[in-house]
């Protein structure tokens, strides 16, 4: 054999002998098959949760009709999905051993000093406790020892990580703690707009505006907006307590959102003066003043237009049965057959004619307006009286949807729509679409 192998082997030796010594000869281990559950209690039986570590205070947790809250050292709200998941791993973890210490052996396991302590306050008020020490030789498991007993257990690493669960990790770091889709309404208010909305009771991906005038909502807009709160986390905390709010530029914040849950709870996130490239913002049902990166202020400071529905057509072209169509000498009428086909009904030359109807549905339907003038000009006004190209749609119901379409003037394009307020300013491709010569432009 060669020297350099021998040596390994030696070593490899060495290592496993320490590792038989340290775990199974210094200890006296308990027969036990079965692997048995530390604790005997369910996730829903524990009323709060005391971690304790070394050098830093106690951290209380308390289950409430809220939610789970921090009580102690500060009063906030807790990171509910970390406190489910730390009790259902101590629910569900067995020991995979048990030893029985002798001499100093609770030093080695990290249990003379614990690296976490865990005690558990049950609703039928029973305790429990469980002192987590070091990781054992694989690192799979740590040291442990469960209500007063002298003897140690092998828990789940698991079971040692959440336990070791820090304050910062442990409160909730959301900034406001919603969900988007539980939102029913929100007030917005920024240096430039004071906006209401509301989830239609019927369709909860529809929104409507209601302040500063009733108007249909930008659903996509508004569920990013909502989305990019619920998703945002706290990049520091700045104050448990609060404070001098001025001192943050809190006291009148430039920023507030104001959220009314479907459980009827109320939260309102307010953000105040820049600090870098971050904000200070608190969650005004938290005493706490905390940062928040710059890219949230950006997503909350949205204007009425950014908001609102910005779409010419909403209906789809089932809901009409004929449009009239006028530009110029030309005009044209079509709509739909028995046969359920769109057909051409005046020029008379071209009566019972094919038409691709698409070429009128799909331009209105892509079109979003560039701005939206709510008191446009009497000269522009005048613009969409004598329009270029007109549409009126007749839907099944009876009633009409009309368009009145300008003429391009340095780019630009004005739609004055029937039952619409104000004015859309639309780009030239849209009027291009839009504008027909001859029969031949919308036949089959």
């Amino acid at each position: 054999m060669k020297k350099s192998t021998l040596v390994v082997v030696v070593i490899a030796l060495a290592l496993g002998g320490f590792v038989y010594w340290h775990e199974f000869k210094r200890t006296t281990p308990a027969v036990n098959a079965t692997n048995p559950a530390i604790f005997h209690f369910q996730p829903e039986d524990v009323r709060s949760i005391t971690f304790s570590r070394p050098g830093a205070p106690p951290v209380v947790v308390d289950r409430q009709d809220t939610g789970w809250q921090i009580v102690q050292p500060v009063e906030t709200r807790a990171d509910g999905s970390t406190i489910t998941s730390l009790l259902n791993d101590i629910t569900l973890a067995h020991s995979s051993r048990t030893l029985t210490p002798t001499g100093n052996e609770l030093s080695d396991y990290g249990l003379v000093t614990p690296a976490a302590t865990l005690d558990f306050h049950l609703k039928d008020g029973k305790t429990h406790s469980l002192k987590v020490g070091s990781p054992d030789f694989s690192g799979s498991s740590a040291y442990a020892q469960a209500d007063g007993s002298k003897q140690v257990i092998l828990v789940p690493k698991s079971v040692s990580a959440e336990g070791s669960k820090t304050l910062a990790q442990l409160r909730d770091n959301s900034v406001l703690g919603i969900s988007s889709d539980k939102v029913q309404s929100f007030h917005l208010k920024t240096a430039s707009a004071d906006i209401e909305a509301r989830r239609s009771a019927k369709n909860a991906e529809a929104w409507s505006i209601e302040k500063p005038r009733p108007m249909i909502g930008d659903s996509t807009a508004i569920s990013q907006l909502l989305d990019s709160v619920s998703n945002a986390k706290l990049a520091d905390v700045v104050s448990e307590s609060g404070g001098d709010l001025a001192r943050y530029g809190l006291s009148r914040p430039d920023i507030s959102l104001e959220v009314h849950l479907d459980s009827g709870a109320d939260r309102t996130l307010e953000l105040g003066r820049k600090q870098a490239d971050q904000y200070y913002a608190r969650d005004t049902s938290r005493n706490m003043v905390f940062l928040v990166p710059s890219s949230l202020e950006k997503q909350l400071d949205q204007s009425l237009f950014a908001l609102r529905d910005k779409r010419l057509l909403r209906d789809l072209p089932g809901s009409f049965t004929r449009v009239d169509y006028h530009s110029g000498s030309f005009q044209f009428s079509c709509g739909v057959d028995k046969s359920g086909k769109w057909t051409m009904s005046e020029p008379a030359a071209d009566k019972g004619k094919a038409v691709e109807n698409w070429k009128v549905f799909d331009p209105l339907s892509s079109a979003n307006a560039l701005a939206i003038l709510d008191s446009p000009s009497p000269a522009l006004m005048a613009e969409v009286a004598h329009p270029a190209i007109e549409i009126d749609m007749t839907r099944k119901d009876g009633s009409r949807k009309i368009f009145r379409i300008s003429k391009p003037s340095n780019g630009d394009v004005y739609v004055w729509v029937n039952d619409e307020s104000g004015l859309y300013r639309v780009d030239k491709q849209t009027y291009d679409s839009l504008l027909f010569k001859s029969p031949a432009d919308i036949l089959q």
